[in-house]
């Protein structure tokens, strides 16, 4: 970036020109990490934003608040670049010279919302690899206007991805198909030094994760830990609320907690919370108001429980020990499992939990973690319980012969 005159001057990576044409209709920019594919995209939109009135439209397929969304990183440009044309507020951006205005959405189970947004110029899906068919079906012929076009960011995930495989393998008409890698970063000196050996260490160890993490190739579907499960519109009302389970987090973690029914020798999941900064007395007072059950809880935070049992609250320490993991999530595997429509955490983390690969590429027995807060309250719940019967429950004061 050069600074001449106090002007500050938005810099795209040649790569990335192709954008500025206008013949195409949707866009597939995908590749591997530090591809500034975010970044390039984000600082294009700004100068379209700029250059006449235009409605942009930010989508990511689960956003449940702004902070989840574009709008940090854009604010974050405009600041940056001393876009002072620019008004950020707590939910939008507006150019208040001639009006252009972003908007943030999530597409997960939120047809009607999408549908009614009216005027969109260009629309930019972050994470496109998230994103479910059926949610592409709602975008695409809601972004109708003449001319307007749609924008995917993607790191590929699995091999079949439903953007990649609508824009890339199968093709559309019009489609601009950028493939980007860490080398464009390289190339114009926009790479921290400590990301580099980073990205040097792991080409140099772990190749598998080296092709995955920066060449963006995809996971193969082995690697997959759980798969079929179905997605219902709700719980039905004879189900039977068999245990809620509950995942801690804080700071940097959100607290998963997960309400497990059973129903017909299959078993339903609503995600109740998915949230950070969760105090032990706001667990209890989300919990308070449920229906009563009881609660399994990682027994990691053996004093979280101890302060949960004192506000009454009916929990018990989720069993652990070795191969306490590998045989919970066997368990669940051989459950018939569904999830409610409202439980987007849930669902994101069920697309993407897969198991580790060492540094040869042999797939282990040993999950990658990071993504896995909702389905470890999940399997704490579930590997609770053993054999569930369809009978009634003969119960015994708070807990039910199954409980002891």
């Amino acid at each position: 970036m050069s600074n001449q005159d106090n002007i500050k001057v938005i810099e795209i990576p040649r790569e990335y020109k192709p954008l500025f044409d206008k013949g195409w209709r949707e866009a597939a920019i995908y590749g591997g990490r530090f591809s500034m594919k975010s970044h390039t995209v984000a600082r294009y939109l700004l100068i379209r934003a700029r250059m006449a009135k235009t409605r942009i439209a930010c989508f990511r397929e689960f956003q449940n608040s702004i902070t989840e969304s574009s709008h940090q990183l854009l604010a974050d440009l405009i600041k940056l670049y001393a876009l002072n044309d620019f008004e950020v507020t707590n939910n939008s951006i507006v150019n208040k010279l001639n009006g252009s205005d972003f908007i943030f959405k999530g597409l997960y189970h939120n047809e009607q919302s999408i549908k009614s947004i009216e005027g969109i110029d260009i629309a930019w899906i972050e994470e496109a690899q998230t994103v479910s068919k059926e949610s592409l079906e709602v975008l695409t012929p809601t972004v109708r206007k003449d001319g307007s076009q749609l924008i995917y960011t993607y790191n590929r995930l699995l091999e079949n991805d439903p953007v990649h495989q609508r824009l890339v393998l199968e093709g559309r008409p019009n489609t601009l198909i950028l493939n980007v890698n860490y080398d464009i970063a390289l190339k114009y000196k926009m790479m921290p030094e400590v990301i580099r050996l980073e990205m040097e260490d792991d080409k140099a160890r772990r190749p598998k994760l080296y092709a995955h993490k920066w060449l963006g190739e995809p996971n193969s579907m082995e690697r997959k830990i759980y798969s079929d499960w179905a997605i219902i519109d709700g719980i039905p009302h004879n189900a039977r609320l068999e245990r809620r389970g509950i995942d801690f987090g804080y700071t940097n973690d959100p607290c998963a907690i997960v309400d497990v029914y059973y129903q017909d020798g299959g078993y339903m999941l609503d995600e109740v919370c998915y949230r950070k900064g969760m105090s032990n007395k706001a667990i209890f007072d989300t919990v308070s108001v449920l229906q009563e059950c009881l609660s399994i809880a990682d027994s990691a935070e053996p004093k979280s429980i101890d302060e949960l049992k004192l506000y009454g609250m009916n929990v018990q320490p989720a069993t652990k020990g070795q191969g306490s993991i590998s045989q919970g999530i066997q368990y669940v595997k051989a459950q018939r499992i569904s999830i409610t429509r409202r439980s987007a955490n849930l669902i994101r983390e069920y697309g993407s939990y897969l198991w580790s690969e060492s540094s040869d590429g042999t797939i282990t027995n040993v999950p990658e973690g990071g993504n896995d807060h909702a389905l470890d309250a999940v399997r704490y719940a579930l590997s609770s319980m053993g054999p569930v019967s369809d009978e009634p429950e003969q119960e015994f004061g708070m807990y039910s012969e199954r409980f002891v």
